[in-house]
């Protein structure tokens, strides 16, 4: 019997090391909380609407309007 030794792949081990447990995957429609509202007096919540060819993201925060956010901006709702 081989000796099993459970390795890990290197991309295994590069997603796990590159993402925090809160984040998600962005989709358009899709409410997500912001880490940093704008402004301390808007929502800490915004729609993604669509994401731009440079991987930043269109959202819409309610009473606040349209904003470009980078995925480190936000995490899902929980």
């Amino acid at each position: 019997m081989k000796n099993a030794t459970h390795t890990k792949s290197p991309t295994t081990r590069n997603l796990r090391r590159n993402s925090s447990p809160q984040c998600l995957v962005p989709m358009p429609s899709t409410w997500v909380h912001l880490l940093e509202p704008p402004t301390k007096s808007c929502y800490d919540e915004a729609l993604l609407m669509c994401q731009y060819p440079d991987g930043h993201w269109a959202a819409w925060i309610p009473d606040f309007g349209e904003i470009k956010l980078h995925s480190g901006q936000f995490c899902r709702l929980s």
